[in-house]
């Protein structure tokens, strides 16, 4: 498959991610560096030269700018530059590179010597099209989280000379603005050091959860009719909601979405799928139920509410052959495929009619609720359901993250939430891949 000479542009993080895992690299060329994505090409040394003070301060700078300023994405293996016509520099062409002359190891250890504070980054590998004949390699992604404003803000341990040589003593707190990185000046940082006592000797407020769309689950609660039933939902919320979302009920828009979801599985599998219900009009949303087994609710402005009944018509499907098991036994197979199931049709459906950040959420409410819902390590053992199910250990289980735009990434961190829930540690789903749910895992189970 060679790359295409067309190009798009991508316009959030989401859609640019979507391009690479679809091994679509040409359809970024064109994206302008912004706010929230720089462009690197990458010479002999790698993108950032660690051998050097300046390839450290270079890494650390940029990853702290990125944090200062809601988060972003360095994506090497693109050439940028700037043309006439445009204000920002914009990727030009694709320049894929071997793995060797990236050693993630080494980005870490200097990210966690001279970045504070400690930031969560992650980095991926993407692969260019093997059957290109015209280059070949992979493409590196650092991505950086946002810091909480409680947080704020991230800086550079050292500062750097014009030889590029560390100033030991000094530092420095830069953020990404537009395509450039600015610095804060002297009197902004006295005046943030003076902000922050003020604040130290007020009371103490408790931060309100971002993106908590609480009315939202319990009207999907009433819906269903499951208000005295354990329920796990998941949720879905642009960061900065810009209206009504168009096209939801257009040609090709996201009621034939729902209407015609690509499943795993048929729609008698465990998914959002119906095969005799249709998505009804919701007040400018949509909403396709089967009480009181599951259902899912999208709103106007593309916030997406799922909910599935912790019984066992839905997660804890089969799981009651034995009428002495104490509690009730969540299926770890249908626990992992309806999860994945949701963020296929979120992260790829939804997420891009709506630019810029996302957080996703999950809450399991009244799952302590005798008899408590409970799960095992481990693949669904046979009849009469030997192993040794875990209880789950609160009634208002409520985790977000910030959405990653992948499902399979975004299904693992679903889980890992979900699996904290009752005391297990992720690695206990059999049917993942270092840091994603495994498609092929699940679909070899019949």
């Amino acid at each position: 498959m060679c790359v295409g000479s067309s190009s798009m542009a991508a316009d959030s993080m989401v859609q640019l991610i979507s391009y690479l895992t679809a091994q679509k690299p040409n359809e970024i060329l064109g994206t302008p560096e912004s706010e929230w994505v720089d462009f690197k090409s990458v010479p002999p040394s790698g993108p950032y030269d660690l051998t050097t003070d300046k390839g450290k301060f270079e890494l650390a700078k940029d990853v702290a700018a990125f944090a200062n300023a809601g988060g972003g994405l360095i994506v090497c293996g693109f050439k940028a530059k700037k043309r006439p016509s445009e204000l920002y520099e914009v990727a030009e062409k694709v320049t894929p590179f071997e793995r060797k002359v990236v050693n993630t190891d080494s980005y870490k250890d200097v990210l966690n010597e001279y970045v504070r504070p400690l930031l969560k980054v992650k980095f991926y590998w993407y692969d260019h099209p093997a059957a290109d004949p015209t280059a070949s390699g992979h493409y590196f992604v650092i991505e950086v989280p946002a810091l909480p404003e409680s947080e704020r803000w991230a800086l550079v341990t050292r500062g750097i000379t014009e030889n590029g040589q560390f100033v030991k003593g000094s530092w420095t707190v830069p953020i990404r603005n537009g395509d450039t990185t600015v610095y804060l000046r002297p009197d902004e940082v006295y005046q943030l050091v003076n902000d922050g006592l003020r604040t130290r000797r007020a009371p103490d407020a408790a931060p309100t959860p971002a993106a908590d769309r609480v009315r939202s689950r319990e009207d999907l609660r009433v819906t269903l009719g499951v208000e005295e039933t354990p329920v796990l939902f998941f949720q879905s919320v642009p960061d900065h909601p810009r209206g009504i979302v168009s096209g939801m009920y257009g040609d090709g828009g996201l009621r034939d979405v729902l209407t015609h979801q690509s499943t795993l599985r048929s729609p008698y599998g465990f998914n959002w799928s119906s095969d005799y219900k249709r998505p009804e009009p919701r007040e400018g949303g949509l909403l396709l139920a089967e009480p009181p087994r599951r259902g899912l609710l999208v709103e106007s402005d593309g916030t997406v509410t799922a909910a599935a009944a912790a019984t066992t018509d839905m997660l804890g499907w089969a799981m009651e052959r034995n009428s002495s098991s104490e509690g009730r036994r969540i299926s770890v197979f249908v626990l992992t495929e309806i999860t994945l199931e949701y963020f296929r049709l979120v992260d790829q459906h939804v997420l891009p009619l709506v630019d810029g950040t996302w957080t996703h959420r999950i809450v399991a409410s009244e799952f302590t609720r005798p008899p408590a819902r409970t799960l095992a390590p481990g693949d669904d053992p046979t009849f009469p359901l030997l192993g040794s199910p875990q209880p789950a250990t609160s009634n208002d289980w409520n985790h977000s993250w910030k959405a990653l735009g992948e499902p399979e990434r975004d299904a693992y961190e679903a889980l890992r939430h979900i699996y904290a829930l009752f005391g297990l540690d992720i690695t206990a789903n059999p049917f993942l891949d270092t840091d994603r749910v495994s498609t092929a895992k699940l679909l070899e189970t019949k």
